[in-house]
C-alpha cells in the first residue's frame, strides 16, 4: 500500500508521512482508524522500524495522530486538515525558497504551479 524509495533523495521517513497523509486525504484512513503497527510496515517496506518510529512521531507532533500506550497509533479527526494543509504549505515554502535562492524565475514558478494546478487531477 505504501511506497518508499530509497533513491529519492527526501528522507524515507518524509515520504512515509507524505504517503499517510496523502491516504488520509484519500480517504482510506478516516478519523480513528488504526495505522499499521511499526514493525509490519518496517517489514512490509523493508525499512528500520526506527524510520517508521520517526515518521509516527513527526505525524504526532504536528497533530495528525495520536498514540495509544499499548494499542497503536490512530488518525486524528479534530484539526487535523489545518494540520495537514499547514505542513503542506511550510513545505511550499520552503520549495519556493529553493527555487529563488537558485535563480529560478518567478514568471517560471508561476507557471509551473499553473501546470500542476491545470493539470491531471490524478497526480
Amino acid at each position: 500500500m505504501f511506497s518508499v524509495s530509497v533513491s529519492n533523495r527526501e528522507p524515507i521517513y518524509t515520504q512515509l508521512e507524505k504517503n499517510i497523509i496523502r491516504y488520509i486525504n484519500l480517504g482510506v484512513y478516516e478519523k480513528n482508524s488504526m495505522l499499521p503497527s511499526v514493525r509490519a510496515l518496517a517489514c512490509e517496506l523493508g525499512i528500520n522500524p526506527n524510520t517508521v518510529s520517526k515518521a509516527y512521531k513527526n505525524l504526532e507532533a504536528n497533530g495528525v495522530v495520536y498514540t495509544v500506550a499499548g494499542k497503536g497509533v490512530f488518525v486524528k479527526g479534530d484539526s487535523m486538515l489545518t494540520n495537514i494543509h499547514k505542513m503542506a504549505a511550510d513545505e511550499i515554502k520552503n520549495v519556493l525558497k529553493d527555487a529563488k535562492n537558485s535563480g529560478v524565475e518567478k514568471t517560471e514558478v508561476i507557471s509551473i504551479i499553473n501546470e500542476v494546478w491545470d493539470g491531471d487531477r490524478n497526480d
